[in-house]
């Protein structure tokens, strides 16, 4: 290689190694500008997030001045002030009227122990118990505000209309931390517990309810009572998010006739339904040999289950007296489609007792339509065992 042409190549790397040079100090030169210039704002959220961030606010918001705390106090001059027992409520009337469960204000029963209502702006009212329902574990509590004071009644929504899956917000007072929100979905409906009282209709959800949380309200992303707040299903007396509220729908069942009359009064007919399930064949299996649901459907002449069969009348109950018959299948209680044994269970109970209703049975497989006269159910003395929510 001749010395000129050794300069060539010798100018041609000098003028790539600057150009590289230029180019990495310019990028530099920019990454040190971007570094020192103001940072891009944030993008906002996707309008889906900030929308249901808003809606469990709202909610939250709109619910809870109709939420309340309730504490029961010693009964004894030396302990009156000490708290003895804690739970939560919902106002459902601007009279004053607490809808809680019963055996929140039970604890309050007891020994004369004095029950008090907080608000979430922290006033406090004492209350008494306008009535109770140990069936239900219901009860209603009434306080007397000042006049100036506009309490907000809770608005009530149709339980039955509530979807599984259903975001969910519970307000209590878990282990006495007053007006606490939490939330969760709506994970069964028409649960039937493991407890002492019979009429239970109620809404599953993993919202956490812990001690405390009794009496308080379950609301829908609208801020509408769905549920009052009453069990939980937990070995460790904690949330294990599996929770149990009264129906909204039952709950104000209750709640308008404690208001009315103190008390509830519930028809009876005196009769043992069976759903058409495994227990009924096998229940026909050992007394008529029945050996499918085929063999039993063929029998009482139905396609497909349907209504409730009457697996026994009670002698000289108002069902006797009315005509009804072990084996009938009841497909409508007073003009109503009869879809299961808890439903034919509730309409029979909120069916006014001494009232005349119309019972439609299939017997030896034709319809007949009968007139039964209700007694009234005797009240049962319940003992619920004991929550302390």
């Amino acid at each position: 290689m001749n010395n000129a042409t050794r300069s060539i190549l010798i100018a041609v790397f000098l003028a790539a190694g600057i150009a590289a040079g230029l180019g990495l100090g310019r990028a530099l030169d920019s990454r040190s500008e971007a570094a020192s210039s103001p940072a891009l704002p944030r993008p906002e959220p996707p309008a889906a997030i900030a929308s249901l961030q808003e809606s469990f606010s709202a909610a939250a918001e709109y619910a809870m001045p109709s939420v309340v705390h309730i504490t029961t106090q010693g009964g004894g001059a030396s302990d009156f002030l000490a708290p003895q027992g804690v739970g939560s409520g919902v106002i459902v009337s601007e009279q004053g009227h607490v809808l809680t469960n019963d055996h929140v204000a039970e604890m309050a029963g007891e020994r004369g122990r004095a029950l008090r209502v907080r608000f979430s702006d922290g006033r406090e009212f004492a209350a008494k118990i306008v009535g109770s329902d140990a069936e239900s574990d219901l009860a209603l509590l009434k306080i007397d505000p000042p006049k100036e004071m506009k309490l907000v009644p809770i608005g009530f929504a149709d339980s039955d209309r509530v979807r599984v899956g259903d975001w969910c917000l519970a307000i209590g007072s878990p282990f006495g931390y007053n007006h606490t929100v939490t939330a969760g979905i709506v994970g069964a409906k028409h649960r039937q517990a493991k407890l002492t009282t019979p009429y239970q209709d109620f809404l599953q959800t993993d919202a956490a309810i812990n001690p405390g949380n009794s009496g308080g309200a379950l609301v829908n992303l609208r801020g509408e009572l769905i549920g009052v707040n009453t069990a939980i299903v937990s070995e460790s007396r904690g949330n294990d998010g599996v929770g149990f509220a009264i129906s909204s729908n039952l709950a104000k069942w209750v709640k308008d006739r404690l208001m009315k009359d103190g008390k509830v009064r519930r028809g009876f007919l005196g009769f043992r339904p069976l759903d058409f399930d495994e227990q009924l064949v096998d229940a026909m299996h050992q007394e008529y040999g029945f050996k499918s649901m085929e063999d039993l459907l063929d029998f009482v002449g139905l396609k497909e289950p349907r209504g409730v069969f009457v697996y026994s009348v009670a002698s000289g109950s108002p069902a006797a007296k009315g005509g009804l018959k072990d084996k009938d299948v009841i497909i409508e209680f007073d003009g109503k489609p009869v879809r299961s044994q808890s439903d034919i269970f509730f309409k029979v109970a909120e069916a006014t007792p001494g009232t005349q209703v119309s019972i439609k049975v299939l017997r030896e497989k034709k319809e007949k339509e009968l007139k039964v006269e209700l007694a009234e159910r005797d009240a049962r003395s319940l003992q619920p065992a004991r929550r302390k929510r």
